[in-house]
């Protein structure tokens, strides 16, 4: 229950959440990088979101010839291409790539600052209004 009804809270919660399944993958996916057969995990952010707000995906709508069309194989927060992504040619069939795990980590870690930074900010702001 949001005794405030402030929406925007519950959206960064729910931000902060998915960052912190985020994280607990890549985790993961580092502390099993010597596993053979072990299948790299992914949860990707903007997944979470929707799931905990219950939207759908929207397409971009193309509504003149000239219009570009939007790119249907991002695979990531980073824009990446599948054909893109560090690849492993690991002979145990482990997916692991600690290299792109790292990257993955240090983007979580930022987004996940910036969510508790703005978080922070609204409960002052909460609070600033409460006591005058």
């Amino acid at each position: 229950m949001n005794p405030i009804a402030d929406r925007g809270i519950a959206q960064v919660t729910a931000w902060l959440a998915g960052l912190g399944r985020r994280q607990g993958a890549i985790a993961n996916n580092i502390a099993n990088i010597d596993t053979p057969g072990y299948l790299r995990q992914d949860v990707t952010f903007e997944t979470e979101l929707q799931r905990a707000f219950g939207r759908q995906v929207r397409q971009l709508a193309a509504t003149d010839p000239r219009h570009i069309a939007a790119p249907t194989t991002r695979r990531d927060q980073l824009g990446l291409d599948p054909q893109q992504l560090l690849t492993t040619s690991r002979l145990d069939a482990n997916t692991v790539d600690v290299d792109q795990e790292m990257v993955l980590l240090a983007e979580t870690q930022m987004r996940y600052q910036a969510a508790a930074s703005v978080l922070s900010r609204k409960l002052n702001n909460i609070r600033t209004a409460i006591t005058g």
